[in-house]
């Protein structure tokens, strides 16, 4: 059995606004600070006060916002402080065999919390809480709220074919992901289940 089947891993995921979405078929996904300094981001969904944290953090040696963040499970506490804007935030499921690559690191929680630990190579999976990271709610797990933030950073980018499906929560952007992907061979596809 594949070892990312053993563990549930369909996809990596990626979540960001509707209006970014055709500038990330286009160019990938880009770091925060490649994003910026491209001028590429038109709507931010990130909290200021964590991307504060975020920006002094490094891994590796390598700034934490020159890395691509992505989540194992979409569904967790940065998506539920956006939840109000959850119709208007589109979820990339990003190829999983990234996880394979020498240049990705991830983490048994939130890259910016000062007690996540950091991993290379599929044989560490299981060193993660995978049972904090699937559950679906995360506060009646000790540390729930770090742990099922656990990222996957890609350095430098996640190129555009690794971007195999866009996920939304409603009926309202699937035009939209319909023209942002063009002639791609991605999937688009209304899952509420993703979202609060």
């Amino acid at each position: 059995m594949d070892i990312l089947q053993e563990y549930g891993i369909e996809y990596l995921y990626h979540m960001t606004h509707i209006n970014n979405l055709a500038s990330i078929i286009r160019n990938g996904l880009l770091s925060h600070n490649e994003a910026y300094r491209r001028g590429l981001i038109q709507v931010d969904i990130s909290e200021p006060d964590v991307q504060d944290r975020r920006a002094d953090r490094t891994v590796d040696n390598i700034l934490l916002h020159e890395y691509v963040p992505l989540y194992f499970s979409p569904r967790n506490p940065m998506l539920y402080k956006r939840i109000q804007y959850q119709d208007d935030i589109v979820i990339l499921g990003i190829d999983p065999q990234l996880l394979l690559e020498a240049n990705v690191i991830f983490s048994d929680g939130n890259a910016a919390a000062r007690e996540t630990r950091f991993y290379r190579g599929v044989q560490m999976l299981n060193q993660l809480p995978w049972n904090v990271i699937w559950a679906k709610y995360w506060n009646d797990s000790e540390d729930g709220k770090r742990i099922k933030c656990a990222e996957i950073l890609v350095y430098p980018t996640v190129a555009p074919n690794k971007i195999k499906a866009i996920f939304c929560r409603s009926e309202k952007h699937r035009n939209s992901i319909v023209a942002a992907k063009q002639k791609t061979d991605i999937i688009g596809r209304v899952n509420p289940d993703l979202y609060f």
